[in-house]
């Protein structure tokens, strides 16, 4: 056993010994006092900072980074080139270097620090100057470089304005903007001369827009006056991560900027707090949760409890931390469809906001439905205005750009290429692109999902749904059969179906009373439930859910009155098994203590989740989501190992021929399928993402250990076989998901079962700063790796 399995396995076994607080229905967030008791023993906490110290830092560590970029007193100002033509607006709309002003560790052997590319991503606008009469509202933004070897790597940064005093500086933006209003003036002096009768008289000291203040408020908000108002410049604190654990990193800048004292009081140094980001608080291990302590909102308030989880890999889709509840509600689920087909197919990607976080969360969210496929590509989610010429590259690629930035005009409305302008709920496609397969069908089962959760968007261009199908014809505005095949059963056809659907609905309420499923059924017995309702074709039980649905919440609420389930875990429902009927789309009732859900119930109204709560509420609906998706890819190509061209050579030798050597029967693969879907899929076969798939199969015949991503797809495909038949062919009818791999339930047992608790943020100084004016630069000497590796002895 290798050093860092033993570490894994020493870390599995350090579990915590709260059997007793898992009983009790309470959430972290619901009782303060209990966050900050750590129930770890003495003894547990050394072995804890034993394994802290065994363990490879670079897969354990939450956070490598902690930065602070902005204005640089000793450099003063210098004009960010990369930012466009500076000489033309005013000193207060023109960007300036920023600079990194302090970083803690000064360094990390697995991930060098990049001074100028976190400095750039850490204020994508470059050093901005503000007055009391703009917005100055903190903002948070993720963001995500590639590194040369392909790997991810995420950081996060909160901006915020803080008041410069530094007479230098306001003496230079005031000189700046002087310069700028003569000029400007001595321009329009001679352009307006023939139009002064209709103008009236030029000043030779302010612009015209800049008096007007009622007619052009933006203008007048450039205008500095040094003698009347405040001078406010950017500054960014960030956390440079390997994983992208975007909500805890949200949660942990933002309310360290509330704790900074600004009048003496209670509470921590900051240093405090960034310590334990860096040193103390671990990254879960695969299949495993962690529990971990975050600044309060307030200083005097206690820490804050939030569990991280990490999927197990090879049976659970991979992490995502960003909510795909959020990519809807900006896109809709049409424009969500359109821009996954553009991705699938490798297309160039625009993506434009006014929001640096909606850039980065349409383009986490759109590729990680890619799953099991991978994007290859050039990804940019935030493009900084010094890299706008990668935009001219003849290469696919997924990129953001402010909606402030001039490329994102000129580009958008000339290039040929997939541009979704976000805030408009906009989209414009490249030229004969194709239809994903069964479009309309695809949308409905999403848009059940989406209605399930009371998740609000942009309905007006979903399809009209009756009894779960999509309504065809000029009254549900969907023309196009040619891809979808659920239509309004008539006759005898449908006195058939509602026949058999009777038979099967009597066949699960027996098997799930018979199992004691709802009457006085335990979730202890989850893991040996083995419902299997008799389904012939998951087409014929479109109502079956509803009913389940409502029996489930009838049985759980029953359970919940009994005192039979703790919070937290989910009722017990038909997707416990491996062949389960639809998706456990009701997580949030069983979060909910049982008397906030029966009052809530009885008054009708919809129970409010406080942040935390909403979190882990998010991780549901991205699972339920992400299934959806992946079963449309399962069905799509469950059959492709059948076409995979296996080579006869050795490992070494296809390695260096496989560019030239032909992998996938495509042609045999596309005669297989329907008509109408072959345009899609015949480009799809071309694709990067394809190839990397069946190179993965491909050496997964000489690999001990295949791709984690590629067992899961293949293991999916194996349980759709095990329901049709190992010889299951091509169906022309849309097949629902139907297979939650209990997915769910491992979630919501890591959440009530953590298995690591990290100890809450302590005072590291001896003596602490009263209080502060602005965000300072931290102390170096208790930061350094070399003495955070000493405290933990």
């Amino acid at each position: 056993m290798t050093t860092r399995e033993n570490v894994s396995s020493r870390l599995s076994k350090l579990m915590l010994n709260n059997a007793s607080s898992s009983n009790t229905p309470t959430t972290p967030a619901a009782n303060p006092k209990s966050m900050v008791q750590s129930p770890t023993s003495p003894g547990e906490q050394s072995e804890l900072n034993q394994l802290k110290r065994d363990a490879d830092p670079q897969f354990s560590r939450f956070a490598d980074y902690f930065v602070i970029c902005g204005l640089d007193l000793d450099t003063g100002l210098e004009p960010d080139r990369f930012a466009g033509d500076n000489l033309h607006c005013s000193p207060l709309d023109r960007a300036y270097k920023s600079k990194p002003l302090a970083h803690y560790p000064e360094n990390v052997a697995w991930n060098p620090f990049d001074a100028h590319g976190i400095c750039m991503l850490s204020l994508p606008q470059g050093l901005r100057f503000r007055t009391q009469k703009h917005n100055i509202e903190p903002k948070f933004h993720s963001f995500a470089t590639t590194r040369e070897d392909g790997k991810r790597c995420y950081g996060f940064s909160l901006v915020f304005y803080e008041e410069i005093r530094n007479r230098n500086i306001c003496g230079a933006i005031h000189t700046l903007q002087s310069m700028f209003i003569t000029e400007l003036s001595n321009g329009q002096q001679a352009h307006s001369l023939s139009r002064v009768k209709q103008d009236g008289p030029v000043s030779r000291s302010l612009p015209r827009h800049f008096k007007v203040a009622g007619q052009a408020p933006q203008s007048a908000q450039s205008y500095y006056d040094i003698s009347k108002d405040k001078l406010f410049v950017a500054k960014s604190i960030s956390l440079i991560c390997q994983a992208p654990y975007a909500f805890a990193a949200q949660i942990f800048l933002k309310n360290l900027y509330r704790c900074l004292p600004r009048q003496p009081g209670a509470g921590i140094s900051l240093e405090s707090y960034v310590y334990n980001i860096l040193y103390e608080v671990m990254l879960p291990q695969p299949g495993k949760s962690i529990r971990v302590y975050l600044p309060p909102m307030e200083p005097h308030l206690p820490a804050i409890a939030v569990i991280l989880q990490r999927p197990a890999l090879a049976t659970e889709l991979p992490l995502l931390d960003f909510p795909l509840r959020l990519l809807f509600s900006y896109l809709g689920v049409e424009c969500v469809i359109q821009l996954l087909t553009c991705v699938l197919l490798e297309s160039q990607v625009l993506l434009r906001s006014t929001d640096y976080q909606r850039l980065m969360i349409v383009g986490e969210c759109i590729t990680s439905l890619l799953f099991p496929f991978i994007w290859p590509h050039v990804y940019a989610p935030i493009l900084p205005a010094a890299l706008h010429h990668f935009l001219d590259a003849p290469v696919p690629f997924v990129m953001g750009l402010h909606a402030e930035c001039e490329a994102a005009h000129k580009i958008g409305s000339e290039a040929v290429l997939c541009f979704v302008d976000i805030d408009k709920k906009h989209i414009q496609l490249p030229e004969e692109l194709p239809v994903f397969p069964h479009k309309m069908d695809f949308m409905a089962e999403i848009i059940s999902v989406l209605d399930k959760f009371e998740i609000e968007r942009d309905r007006a261009h979903e399809p009209t749904l009756k009894n779960g199908y999509v309504v065809r014809g000029a009254g549900g505005g969907v023309a196009d059969a040619m891809i979808s095949s659920c239509t309004l059963p008539n006759g005898l056809q449908a006195a058939r179906r509602s026949k058999e659907r009777f038979h099967q609905l009597q066949e699960t309420v027996y098997t799930l009373q018979s199992s004691g499923g709802f009457v006085g059924g335990s979730p202890t017995q989850l893991p040996g439930v083995d419902y299997q309702p008799l389904v012939a074709h998951p087409s014929k039980i479109d109502h079956v859910p509803r009913i389940a649905d409502f029996l489930r919440r009838k049985g759980g609420m029953r359970a919940n009155q009994a005192g039979g389930s703790p919070v937290g875990s989910p009722t017990l429902s038909l997707s416990s098994s491996p062949v389960g009927i639809y998706h456990d789309v009701d997580a949030v009732d069983a979060t909910l203590p049982p008397s906030r859900m029966g009052s809530l119930s009885r008054r009708g109204e919809k129970p409010t989740l406080n942040i935390v709560e909403q979190y882990y509420q998010d991780l549901r609906i991205n699972n339920s989501l992400r299934e959806i998706f992946l079963n449309r890819f399962a069905h799509m190509f469950h059959a492709y190992e059948h076409f995979v061209i296996h080579p006869n050579q050795a490992k070494d030798e296809w390695l260096s021929n496989r560019e030239t050597l032909q992998n996938f029967d495509k042609s045999s693969f596309l005669s297989d399928q329907p008509e109408h879907h072959r345009a899609f899929l015949a480009r799809f076969l071309e694709s990067q993402m394809f190839a990397t798939l069946i190179d993965n199969k491909i050496l997964a015949m000489w690999e001990p250990l295949p791709d984690e991503q590629l067992q899961l797809f293949d293991q999916r495909i194996k349980l759709l076989r095990r329901r049709h038949g190992e010889n299951m062919i091509c169906t022309t009818s849309y097949e629902p998901c139907v297979v939650s791999q209990d997915s769910q339930q491992y979630f919501e047992k890591r959440l009530n079962c953590i298995d690591i608790e990290v100890t809450p943020p302590s005072e590291i100084l001896s003596n602490r700063a009263a209080y502060f004016r602005s965000f300072p630069l931290l102390e170096k000497g208790v930061l350094n790796q070399e003495c955070a590796s000493r405290s933990l002895n």
